[in-house]
């Protein structure tokens, strides 16, 4: 069975490897890879720049890979919920499901929690285990396209349920990139103002497309978007980027930081006392999001169209550099 593994800390050592294919777990289900996609996470693990500082704990040799979508091949012992044949797609996190985080719906806070291709092995092979009670099927008339980038798009979900939205409330997401325009799709029934750069004028048609009913990207006509919104949605991952959003807030405005910036954030926390403005993060999702995903899913067939390329699983090495450099919107993997 072949499979994309990173063999050591630091840079580079990734290479397609010959594993065994060996049977689920308790538990667990076998799965055939159909659609990996590629993000950032993945790419910086292969840069060798994830470690505790940016709230992962990387082991080796790994099976890169978290998004996926694939078909159920094998039943481990006492798994349930999928049967042989399903189409799954799912959560990248394993946790524990008995801590005070997981039993309160915030998973991803788990104090055992794992995420596979980074500490567990991941979905970069032609096969792979996963817990059944990890995964959801997919309906018949979701499509394989639009299954393929579930996961990213549960992350923009679980965001925009952190926002918890009254109506009326004024909207904006910054930062026009993946994760941004699917949060855009997710916002389905308000109106979307997006903030984006000059250079991402692609990025922000696609908002458009997605649902966005402004967007702008020339800084004078952003600066002049200050005090002006109740909910920003912050998907950037800059630290600029999350300082623009607090001063886009209008008097008790809330931002929801998605992205995970390299750099630090400035702003005055007088502002936010004063204004009553608040900033939440939100990490990915909980298991209890992927319960929605299947009927979301059906409710944006649009966003299958964030996918540029399509490359086998040993055009990795491309697939990065197509992503890095933004000559493409979303890289799936085929085995």
């Amino acid at each position: 069975m072949h499979a994309l593994v990173k063999a050591a800390p630091g840079p580079g050592s990734v290479s397609v490897a010959e594993l065994d294919d060996r049977p689920p777990g308790p538990g667990e289900v076998r799965i055939a890879l159909l659609k990996a996609g590629i993000c950032h996470t993945d790419i910086a693990m292969v840069d060798g720049l994830l470690g505790e500082a940016q709230g992962y704990r990387p082991r080796f040799p790994v099976v890169l890979g978290h998004e996926f979508l694939g078909r159920v091949v094998v039943l481990g012992p006492g798994a349930g919920g999928v049967e042989v044949g399903d189409r799954v797609v799912g959560s990248g996190h394993l946790t524990c499901r008995t801590c005070r985080w997981c039993t309160a719906g915030r998973s991803q806070l788990c104090v055992d929690r794992r995420t596979i291709g980074i500490d567990a092995d991941g979905v970069y092979a032609e096969r792979f285990s996963l817990p059944a009670s990890s995964l959801v099927p997919v309906p018949e008339d979701v499509s394989d396209d639009l299954a393929a980038v579930a996961e990213p798009f549960a992350v923009s979900a679980r965001a925009v349920d952190v926002a918890a939205i009254r109506p009326g409330e004024r909207v904006a997401v910054i930062g026009p990139g993946s994760v941004g325009q699917l949060t855009v799709a997710a916002l389905a029934g308000h109106a979307v103002t997006v903030v984006g750069r000059p250079e991402d004028e692609s990025q922000l048609e696609r908002c458009r497309t997605f649902g966005a009913t402004r967007t702008c990207s020339d800084p004078a006509e952003v600066a002049e978007l200050a005090d002006t919104f109740d909910v920003v949605l912050e998907t950037a991952g800059s630290g600029a980027a999350v300082g623009v959003g607090v001063g886009m807030l209008a008097p008790g405005g809330r931002i929801v930081c998605v992205g995970v910036p390299p750099d630090e954030t400035v702003f005055r926390s007088a502002d936010l006392v004063l204004r009553e403005r608040s900033i939440i993060g939100t990490r990915s999702y909980d298991l209890s999001t992927w319960r929605t995903i299947p009927d979301r899913l059906r409710a944006a067939p649009q966003i299958a169209e964030i996918v540029s390329h399509v490359l086998p699983l040993d055009k990795f090495a491309e697939g990065c550099e197509l992503v890095a450099t933004r000559a493409a919107s979303k890289v799936v993997l085929v085995p």
